[in-house]
């Protein structure tokens, strides 16, 4: 696969910008990459519309989720000025998709960079699982795949846990894929009428595939209490009121606060629950049409191409 990923005469770079701020346009710019030569010849969505869904394949929407925020001038004058802000969305139903967990050390394989882990599994999208330790690659939470864990241990600050491929008893019976909070108030949707005690271990254990992080949206119930400032790309999967997962990717660096004051403002979202995979250069997000697109922060695009940045866990998706 590497060989054109890092042919740069047949990736196709294209440059959408939007971030601006008070008018005027950041040079921060969002990238989307096709890193192949094959038949595609422009993008399967339209990259200039914002805050609608478009149709890709049959189970799959992409949305660019533009919108205003305040945000502090962090000049000391305490003041705050608008700030407008995009990301992007792919919005996968699990009645055509699966969802797995792809790992170095459960898989016995090599971390690799994101594009390596969709060629080698042969998945449609894939983003990344979570956060990780200085050990790059234990995640900095609990993480199990079938009867195999990454780590064992539950975080007792990250909220919030992605959840798929359900035990054979339970398939068809409860969520194929979700996003479960640790106080989470409807687990009954993941237990069988009879079964008394709802709890979160024992809905966690109906599941292959667990990957635990920093939940970013906030139940009605309870306020999330992180509150981190620093802006940064940050790439998130969410769960919406239909059941649909989406796979969500700002390459515009913004801050926690920003994103989920978005992520609570756009209506089309629909979200209900949503959990943060990774910030920073380490984040982004792969989709699979006819050619494959990365999407990254415009700075480390050659990092990725030359597969210098490699990830040690990722959420892949696979058409059923």
């Amino acid at each position: 696969m590497f060989g054109f990923i890092c042919n740069f005469a047949t990736a196709l770079f294209i440059s959408v910008s939007c971030f601006l701020f008070s008018g005027d346009i950041f040079s921060v710019q969002a990238k989307i990459i096709a890193v192949d030569g094959r038949e595609e010849k422009s993008f399967p969505f339209d990259t200039l519309k914002s805050n609608v869904w478009q149709d890709l394949e049959k189970g799959v929407q992409f949305m660019r989720v533009t919108e205003t925020v305040m945000t502090d001038r962090q000049d000391g004058a305490n003041q705050k000025l608008p700030v407008t802000v995009c990301f992007d969305v792919l919005k996968f139903d699990p009645e055509y998709f699966a969802f797995a967990v792809y790992s170095a050390s459960i898989d016995n394989t090599a971390s690799k960079p994101l594009l390596a882990w969709t060629e080698e599994y042969g998945l449609k999208a894939a983003i990344n699982a979570s956060m990780y330790l200085p050990d790059e690659k234990t995640s900095i939470g609990y993480l199990k795949k079938g009867n195999k864990f990454n780590n064992k241990r539950r975080g007792q600050k990250l909220g919030a846990y992605f959840v798929s491929m359900p035990l054979a008893q339970y398939k068809g019976k409860i969520p194929e894929a979700a996003i479960i909070y640790a106080d989470d108030p409807d687990l009954s949707r993941y237990f069988l009428k009879g079964e008394k005690e709802h709890t979160l271990a024992g809905a966690l254990k109906k599941y292959n595939v667990v990957v635990q992080n920093f939940r970013i949206f906030d139940l009605e119930e309870n306020s999330s209490d992180w509150k981190n400032k620093r802006r940064h790309a940050i790439a998130a999967v969410g769960e919406d009121k239909d059941g649909r997962i989406l796979l969500m990717y700002a390459s515009n660096p913004m801050t926690i606060g920003e994103f989920r004051t978005i992520l609570q403002k756009n209506p089309l979202l629909k979200i209900k629950r949503a959990m943060y995979t990774e910030g920073g250069s380490e984040a982004g997000m792969a989709y699979r049409n006819t050619s494959l697109f990365l999407w990254q922060y415009e700075d480390n695009i050659i990092f990725f191409l030359k597969g210098i940045i490699k990830l040690p866990n990722v959420i892949g998706v696979k058409k059923r």
